[in-house]
């Protein structure tokens, strides 16, 4: 949920709930205010009684046109003067009607009587019906025009975090170019632009300078390493060197070719993970996997390995070519390497999924282990345990999702595409 929508929302609630407590307030207020009102007229009604019996010492209810305004009885006993409400039958359509009453005691004659002076409140209880109406009528107008007042006010109070929202989603740091953003009124979104053009050239600084370092080192690392290998080798081929001394060198040629296709594969893991292939293509995957399986084939005749290819149909992807031929590159690598001498390797592919699968032993490690860096199943190979972290990097920007099973004696790492639902 977006913030401004969370910040309405709250708005309203509280709003609303405050809306109905005034309503409520309101109403029991202007009650009040009506039955002191109708009270009043009732004590001024009473006085006129009282003046009226006064005066002509008896009282005759004939001369009151409104039924049972007043009631007069004889009183049993003395009681306190009393104001209440009361609902007495119409004598025109058999409906209860509301009354407001005085109840009080007065001396008629020789005897005590009670009298009850009534004032109906029909009228009022339909005034407060009508103000307690308008009044809600006009609370949810205003209620409605703060709310879009609300919304117009907030969209464009936060119009310049989402162009700073916008423009950092575009920020790419393997394009080289520094986000720039504009200064701003609001005191915070204009302390939030400036935060993130520093945090971004930093970013950006750091970036080129890892990306040169990384050149650079692999570089300088790899001359020497070049220039050793060439020495290494010559010294092999002296036929005057003995056979000791030739086993040492032979050590250290192995050594060296080993750190070589080590600082090779490093730098190759660098150059992915800092976007330096962002150059792609469409590209066939059968293609690919065809003309890989015909270069191969000495490699798998070597371990006598039976190659069983199922290729239905293209699988097309976009992808950058140099990371495609890694990929399938060192999948069969990985196959070659172990595979059961004599074994059976299968290679399915449809326009989805690529499929390969090759019998071999058991795992004693976490599958899941072998995609890092520097993992591998058995220790003592010359395996560098970087083949399947490449593979893993390549799948991550190539769309495309990686899976490992086992299933009776059969290794199968299986490439999806990523379907958008």
């Amino acid at each position: 949920m977006k913030l401004q929508t969370r910040t309405n929302l709250n708005y309203i609630l509280f709003s609303g709930i405050t809306y109905i407590i005034v309503a409520v307030s309101f109403y029991i207020a202007i009650e009040r205010v009506i039955y002191e009102e109708v009270d009043r007229r009732l004590l001024v009604e009473k006085r006129d009684f009282e003046h009226f019996i006064e005066r002509n010492g008896s009282f005759d209810t004939r001369g009151y046109f409104v039924e049972d305004k007043i009631d007069v009885q004889v009183a049993l006993s003395p009681r306190p003067i009393y104001f209440g409400d009361t609902l007495l039958l119409s004598r025109y359509d058999s409906q209860l009607i509301p009354f407001r009453q005085v109840s009080f005691d007065q001396k008629i004659g020789d005897e005590l009587h009670r009298v009850n002076i009534r004032k109906s409140l029909i009228e009022s209880d339909q005034l407060l019906k009508i103000i307690t109406l308008v009044m809600l009528i006009v609370l949810c107008a205003g209620l409605f025009l703060l709310y879009v007042f609300q919304q117009r006010t907030s969209r464009k109070l936060w119009q310049p975090f989402y162009e700073t929202l916008g423009r950092a989603k575009d920020f790419n740091v393997h394009q080289g170019e520094r986000l720039i953003l504009s200064p701003q009124m609001i005191y915070e979104f204009n302390e939030l632009n400036i935060a993130l053009n520093k945090m971004t050239d930093k970013i950006l600084s750091d970036y080129q300078n890892l990306r040169e370092f990384t050149e650079n080192a692999s570089h300088e690392i790899q001359t020497p390493l070049a220039l050793i290998n060439s020495r290494v080798e010559a010294l092999i081929q002296d036929s005057g060197i003995s056979g000791m001394h030739v086993a040492w060198i032979q050590d250290i040629h192995e050594a060296t070719m080993r750190l070589s296709k080590l600082n090779h594969a490093l730098l190759l893991l660098a150059k992915i993970e800092n976007g330096q292939f962002q150059d792609a293509a469409f590209l066939d995957m059968k293609k690919i996997v065809e003309s890989h399986l015909i270069g191969m084939e000495e490699m798998f005749a070597l371990k006598s390995i039976t190659v069983q290819s199922n290729l239905i149909e293209p699988f097309m992807i976009s992808m950058n070519p140099v990371l495609a031929d890694i990929l399938i590159t060192n999948l069969l690598n990985n196959v070659v390497k172990h595979s059961t001498k004599g074994g059976t390797t299968t290679i399915d592919l449809t326009s989805t999924r690529l499929s390969i699968s090759n019998q071999g032993t058991l795992l004693t490690v976490d599958p899941l282990k072998l995609f890092e860096r520097f993992q591998k199943e058995n220790k003592a190979t010359s395996s560098l345990g970087l083949g399947l972290a490449i593979v893993r990097k390549i799948c991550e920007i190539s769309n495309l999702r990686i899976n490992y099973e086992y299933k009776e004696g059969v290794h199968t790492l299986t490439l999806d595409k990523y379907t958008q639902s």
